[in-house]
């Protein structure tokens, strides 16, 4: 065992001991304490039913779409032989968007990563197989499936460029804990490069591709026919999708949406907030109104309202496929704060994809660029700039939004790839 993991390791209890500590003062951190509660009785509690299950970890909503698809093929493929199937989470949205959605027949946060605990839940469970999604693993949980000959597996790995997990010490800790699985399923061709190259991962590493591109395929392929999308079809004339926006998307915009509103009369503008509570709805329709552009609210509008509106903020989740089966052309949030969020529900709708520049967590959001199907937008000049020359050239726009859906296109066969990697372990 390295240095790094050895002092990883001897300071996690530490760690977890101080974590509600800080509880007063990220929100955030309150909530996902508070639904550990109990955590470890629970998962214990479990274990007859659990036992030789396939676990599959997904730290939040993302990656738990990533590994919906494989819990299905494993499902479909296998029948009635099918080992009990385990989803833990990090996060509480992760956790309360899959209690809407089940998938498995055991859902419930993973513990904080505590040796002794890892040790418990993996001796209590005994699990066929452990597959982490995407990056969310811990060194205390993967040290105890090894020393218990667990198989362990990632799918859909993904490794950033610059990411911090690539410098030291974080690569000394993270080279020693990958070295520990049995076979890594990543993404792409340069996220298996920065896993062998860059922090010098020996084991086994093949390119299985993104999960989630079926998902995204699925969705697209069920939104047809959909109240929202029909009514936004309906109105006539082309939409700008604003999709999973944060305030300094929203600042990208608002400066720019009278100009552009005013170039192309046809053109409506369709804003998705990624939070839509109340006061955030207010803050949006306040700044509108101070612009002097007329909004209504997607439920209104569902109820036969507001067809003069030039901007329609989404009050509800859940809608964005079918939004976007509607659209022409999509910006999509998170690149100002901690990444841009899902680029591939718009491009598979064919439509070009802006965003804002923090791309790097996201490898499909670098290929639209590199394909010029996506377009980086740091000023409201540039987003002004960027969505007047292709909506003055339909041809152009047409073109554009064919290339960003073949860009989801050419990774479709991912689920059928990792259950490959997987089969031997699961005897199928």
């Amino acid at each position: 065992m390295g240095l790094m993991l050895s002092l990883y390791r001897a300071v996690a209890p530490t760690m977890v001991t101080l974590a509600p500590v800080a509880r007063p003062l990220i929100p955030k951190l309150q909530e996902s304490l508070d639904g550990r509660r109990g955590v470890m009785d629970r998962l214990l509690a479990a274990a007859p039913e659990l036992q030789g299950c396939l676990w599959i970890h997904a730290s939040s909503v993302g990656e738990f779409l990533q590994g919906v698809p494989i819990i299905n093929a494993v499902r479909e493929q296998m029948g009635d032989q099918a080992p009990p199937i385990v989803v833990t989470h990090f996060s509480p949205s992760g956790y309360e968007f899959a209690l809407k959605r089940k998938v498995a027949d055991f859902h419930d946060y993973l513990p904080l990563d505590r040796h002794r605990d890892m040790v418990r839940l993996v001796e209590a469970w005994r699990p066929c197989a452990l597959v982490y999604v995407k990056f969310d693993v811990w060194p205390n949980l993967v040290v105890a499936a090894q020393r218990a000959r667990v198989p362990q597996f990632l799918m859909a790995g993904s490794l950033a460029p610059g990411s911090h997990r690539l410098r030291w010490p974080g690569n000394a800790l993270y080279r020693d804990v990958f070295n520990r699985f049995t076979h890594l399923g990543v993404s792409t061709e340069e996220d298996r490069r920065r896993f062998v190259d860059d922090l010098g991962v020996t084991v086994p590493v093949t390119v299985t591709g993104d999960t989630r591109i079926e998902q995204v395929i699925v969705r697209y392929e069920q939104s047809q026919g959909g109240a929202v999308s029909e009514r936004l079809l309906g109105l006539g004339g082309r939409l700008l999708v604003l999709g999973s926006t944060w305030p300094p998307d929203e600042k990208l915009w608002m400066p720019v949406l009278p100009e552009l509103l005013e170039r192309f009369p046809d053109v409506r503008v369709v804003l998705c907030p990624h939070e839509p509570i109340p006061a955030r709805l207010k803050d949006i329709e306040t700044s509108l109104a101070a612009r002097k552009v007329t909004s209504t609210r997607l439920s209104a509008l569902l109820d036969g309202q507001g067809d003069e509106a030039r901007v329609i903020v989404v009050d509800s989740v859940g809608v964005l496929a079918e939004i976007y089966r509607a659209g022409h052309l999509a910006y999509i949030g998170g690149s100002f704060t901690t990444g841009v969020h899902n680029t591939m529900e718009p491009a598979i709708a064919r439509m070009p994809v802006l965003f804002g520049p923090r791309i790097q967590n996201a490898e499909e959001a670098g290929v639209l660029v590199e394909r010029a199907a996506g377009f980086v937008c740091r000023e409201p000049d540039q987003a002004l700039s960027a969505a007047s020359r292709l909506l003055k050239d339909p041809a152009l726009l047409e073109k554009t939004g064919d290339i960003a859906r073949q860009v989801v296109l050419d990774q479709r066969g991912a689920t059928a790839k990792s259950l490959a990697v997987l089969g031997p372990a699961l005897g199928c």
